[in-house]
């Protein structure tokens, strides 16, 4: 090996080196997830009490697919869709993979694909982007915006949903 080599090879483990670090899950990341487990385990629930003590009053979720007639928009507060969680019948269960989390300072997004299931029903799919704040209480949802998809989900990772787990 010459002298030119062996600095190319250093060179090159000095640029990898700190790309393997970038994609540690920081604490940061780890709350972060831990709201976004937080809210998905209270939907489940229908725990609004849980859900709003995570989520901005003023905030709103964006929800849209495409359909027949063209795009549709779902925009509720999170006051509305809080109270909607509170009278619906039905047990709602989200499961999330692959989260792609981005963290600076006070501000993160999360950005991951999901499937819904209503009473261990396949219902969608789509992704999730949420977006976050930290407060001098913690990390809160300030919105969420997702796709809804009902054809050409991507078979999940997690496995097929088992209602009993």
């Amino acid at each position: 090996m010459t002298s030119k080599t062996v600095s190319l090879a250093g060179l090159w483990l000095l640029c990898v080196q700190p790309t393997a670090t970038v994609w540690a899950q920081t604490d940061a990341e780890a709350e972060v997830l831990a709201v976004i487990d937080e809210f998905f385990s209270a939907m489940t629930a229908r725990d609004v009490e849980r859900m709003a003590s995570i989520m901005t009053e003023d905030g709103i979720i964006y929800g849209y697919r495409e359909t027949p007639e063209g795009l549709r928009i779902l925009r509720p507060t999170h006051a509305a869709y809080l109270e909607g969680l509170a009278t619906r019948e039905s047990i709602p269960v989200e499961r999330y993979w692959d989260p792609k989390v981005m963290v600076e300072e006070r501000l993160a997004t999360v950005w991951t694909p999901y499937d819904f299931h209503s009473d261990g029903v396949f219902s969608h799919c789509g992704t999730n982007n949420i977006s976050l704040l930290k407060t001098d209480d913690g990390w809160v949802i300030t919105g969420v915006v997702f796709s809804i998809k009902t054809d050409d989900c991507a078979e999940s990772p997690l496995g097929p949903f088992d209602s009993g787990s």
